[in-house]
């Protein structure tokens, strides 16, 4: 081989390792190049997703709204809405809402008090919008302190103890009531569900009076229980079902202050009649899986239930009855158990919104229940609770609000702690087998037996 043909193979050997060697150069830079790309990629997704998914988890979890009213109480991490449970339902329960003349006064949205006092709530971290400054009358201003542990239940019930026949009837107190229309619509506001309204009062403007109360509770699309406008909304049963139970109410009333039941409307006022009561309850409750009965019965301001309460109690326990809620005393009276078990009852749960002026007068409490489904499909009446609460107010002086009894230092409630401890024994008169708590378990708050504000 020649010199230079030798030198032509080596020079095109040189120059194809010199390309070679470029060309893995160029690749492994690209490769470097595109990986660390895709990697910026996969991280910034992944960044996105985990955004994403936080975003999601705050979504479902709403912010605490009005945190000031739980204060000192054991806090949630999230405001969380009442959620039922199948198979169990829980009913929340108050006493007589009694609106005399100087409640709706200061009610009335034109009231001096009424104006200061939506002023204060709304410095104290209360939504404007939680007062209808624009209606006649609003009771919102009396309610919104109570309002959390009234709207966390299945069903929330309360007594209507007097007609809310006002704008078609005046307003008017003791001894002829006649409550502004706008009291339906806040106690609905705050979560209640059903009334009872066959008590004493429900005559006390005659028929007419009852009747246009019965409209405004239409109107107002709030359930209600024992005074009704015609023979078919008598026949009518009331029944809300809730988590695969269903619960029937029934209501009675020993009474009307003497006013005359107008002949062939019998409908206006479920009276007090025991056997017609018994076939009621059991005709009832082939319908439903429990009955609940409200009652204006006993003696007014006695502290234990009378002779004739424990006959009547004892009838609607024998008839099916699960729960029986009393009510007209004005006073809170015990808690006691029927037919071993079988029924709940509670004899008065004195009043939940008046302007009586005695302390005893302005004691009440929230009952709870629940219902619960066994495998077999029986109901039975579980867990019994009572969280006392006070009313606060004086006439054309302060305004009147519910709130719980145990906040005694937080709203200055007169010998606070006196009354309680006399309310807790006294609750106890018969049974110990039920919860007596401080707080009752709210959106924002746990139960709490022992938290004095």
């Amino acid at each position: 081989m020649s010199k230079r043909r030798t030198e032509w193979i080596i020079l095109g050997i040189s120059i194809l390792v010199i390309v070679t060697g470029v060309y893995f150069v160029y690749n492994n830079f690209y490769l470097s190049q595109a990986s660390q790309e895709i990697a910026s990629t996969e991280e910034q997704v992944s960044m996105e997703n985990t955004s994403n998914s936080e975003s999601e988890e705050e979504a479902l979890q709403e912010p605490i709204k009005d945190e000031f009213l739980y204060t000192g109480l054991p806090i949630k991490e999230s405001q969380e809405p009442y959620q039922g449970v199948e198979g169990e339902l829980t009913l929340r329960s108050v006493g007589d809402v009694l609106i005399h003349d100087r409640v709706s006064y200061l009610a009335d949205t034109e009231s001096p008090v009424y104006q200061d006092t939506v002023q204060q709530m709304n410095e104290a971290g209360f939504d404007s919008e939680t007062f209808n400054t624009d209606a006649a009358y609003d009771f919102m201003p009396m309610l919104a302190y109570i309002q959390p542990y009234i709207e966390y239940a299945d069903i929330s019930m309360a007594n209507l103890e007097v007609i809310a026949a006002s704008p078609q009837l005046p307003v008017s107190g003791y001894p002829q009531f006649s409550a502004p229309h706008e009291i339906i619509q806040n106690l609905k506001a705050v979560g209640f569900d059903i009334v009872s309204n066959a008590t004493n009062h429900t005559l006390d403007w005659y028929g007419e009076g009852a009747h246009y109360s019965l409209q405004n509770l239409q109107e107002a699309d709030m359930m209600y229980v024992g005074s009704y406008d015609s023979w078919e909304d008598y026949n009518t049963p009331r029944i809300i079902e809730a988590n695969g139970i269903s619960v029937g109410f029934l209501n009675y009333s020993y009474g009307t202050n003497g006013m005359p039941v107008p002949a062939g409307e019998e409908y206006l006022i479920s009276l007090i009649d025991v056997p017609l009561m018994v076939a009621e309850v059991e005709a009832l409750n082939q319908q439903v899986d429990a009955v609940v009965v409200s009652l204006q019965l006993g003696e007014e301001y006695g502290t234990l239930p009378n002779d004739e309460q424990f006959y009547v109690f004892q009838a609607l326990s024998d008839a099916g009855a699960k729960l029986i809620l009393g009510g007209h005393p004005h006073v809170l009276q015990p808690m006691d158990w029927y037919n071993d078990g079988d029924t709940f009852a509670i004899y008065s749960q004195a009043s939940f919104l008046s302007g009586q002026r005695d302390l005893d007068n302005k004691q009440g409490g929230i009952t709870e229940v629940t219902f619960k489904k066994d495998e077999t499909g029986e109901v039975s009446v579980t867990n019994p609770k009572f969280m006392p609460i006070f009313n606060l107010g004086v006439e054309a002086e302060k305004m009147y609000q519910v709130v719980p009894y145990a906040d005694i230092e937080l709203h200055q409630i007169p010998d606070g702690q006196l009354w309680w401890d006399t309310i807790e024994e006294r609750m106890h008169t018969y049974i110990e087998d039920f919860d007596f708590v401080t707080h009752l378990e709210t959106e924002a708050s746990e139960e709490v037996a022992d938290v004095f504000r």
